[in-house]
């Protein structure tokens, strides 16, 4: 584990004096000073948003293109289901962004070219690119290679994934991708450091509310501020402690198909209140369906979500590749776990308006049921005690 930061350089800011800073003409100034090893927290820079002599947050919106497993990419990446009058897709992801004067990041997923050819996946990359989108690079790289996620692979074949997935892109639409995200997060350090060797210049697999195994978690540690580490910035996903019960924590990431818009505003103006530079919020292409049907649900709660930021004068809806010129390493605080707590209200309120969609959610809600008719119980009672005597 020791050989994952050795000899890699990284940067930590301990005063304005101290501190490097990033420009879209420049690039950032080589890392020095602190070799990071593994286990070692303290050399990440921690990145603040500067524009217009103002600090705000920037809401990034970012869609992993990809197909579900054994997927059709017609109906999951373009959204054309049998049956259905309205495209429920990118395009209208999409659309809904732009009318509201926004832009997304969307993350493809190039590799599935191997499986089912480029048509659907290289339209799609036109398709976003042409409307002014963001266009960046997703890896499941099982279709073309060995390996299901990028950290089960060795830092050179690493590289080489990278830049067959940025090749394809560029040849499909002239565009040089700046930003990675790992396919199920699966990112660790030696991803980092191939993102740099190619000349990426943000990932944005760090998930510490996933429910999958995120090996990049264990190596730098759970953020939700944007850092520095290495020549690359790393934006995570941004996450929350859905409950908590003394020790124990139960953490979830900011999805719109798992979080209700409640927990959506309560964390994001918990982000506002403490300076965040972003807040990343998590979307697949196929978010606006299931089952082969609208997912309704989602579609009303982005409608409603884009609606309600455009209202927000301390954030604005950005793009990764927006953020990734305009971050600058300032003296801030170090990048540890902080993260907000939404609580058991707001957990059983989500719980109880999907309490038809899986059986967590049949769970929680009636545990709230139960535990509410618990408390009127003992009121009851309580008031019987009292006036016997």
């Amino acid at each position: 584990a020791a050989s994952f930061m050795t000899g890699w350089v990284g940067r930590k800011c301990t005063g304005p004096e101290r501190c490097s800073s990033v420009s879209p003409s420049t690039g950032p100034e080589p890392p020095v000073g602190l070799a990071m090893r593994a286990g070692d927290r303290g050399g990440h820079a921690c990145g603040r948003i500067r524009h217009s002599g103002q600090t705000k947050t920037s809401f990034l919106v970012t869609v992993d293109v990809e197909t579900r497993s054994q997927g059709d990419p017609a109906a999951d990446v373009m959204g054309v289901l049998p049956g259905a009058t309205e495209n429920l897709g990118i395009e209208r992801i999409m659309e809904l962004l732009e009318a509201n004067h926004a832009r997304g990041t969307f993350f493809l997923n190039a590799y599935e070219v191997a499986a089912h050819g480029e048509e659907t996946m290289a339209g799609a990359a036109r398709l976003i690119h042409a409307r002014g989108h963001d266009l960046e690079l997703h890896t499941h790289p099982r279709p073309m290679y060995c390996h299901y996620g990028m950290s089960k692979a060795p830092l050179d074949k690493q590289i080489e994934i990278l830049e067959k997935g940025m090749l394809l892109i560029e040849g499909w639409t002239g565009k040089r991708v700046v930003a990675h995200r790992a396919g199920a997060f699966a990112a660790n350090v030696d991803t980092l450091r191939a993102a740099e060797t190619v000349g990426l210049r943000a990932d944005c697999s760090l998930s510490p509310g996933s429910r999958v195994d995120v090996p990049l978690v264990d190596e730098i540690g759970p953020a939700n501020r944007v850092r520095r580490v290495g020549g690359i910035w790393e934006i995570p996903v941004t996450w929350f402690y859905q409950l908590r019960l003394g020790p124990w924590r139960s953490r979830r990431i900011l999805d719109i198909e798992g979080c209700s818009l409640a927990e959506i505003k309560c964390v994001t103006r918990w982000a506002i209140r403490h300076r965040m530079p972003t807040v990343c919020i998590l979307m697949h292409s196929f978010s606006f369906s299931r089952n082969g049907r609208p997912n309704l649900r989602v579609i009303r709660r982005f409608s409603a979500l884009l609606e309600w930021l455009r209202g927000q004068a301390e954030i604005e809806v950005q793009t990764v590749e927006w953020a990734c010129e305009r971050l600058a390493v300032e003296a801030m605080p170090e990048a540890g776990d902080e993260a907000t707590a939404t609580g058991s209200w707001l957990t059983w309120r989500r719980a109880l308006g999907a309490w038809n969609d899986g059986w967590k959610n049949v769970l929680v809600s009636a545990a709230g049921f139960c535990l509410l008719g618990v408390v009127v119980l003992a009121i009851v009672v309580l008031s019987r005690m009292a006036m016997q005597r």
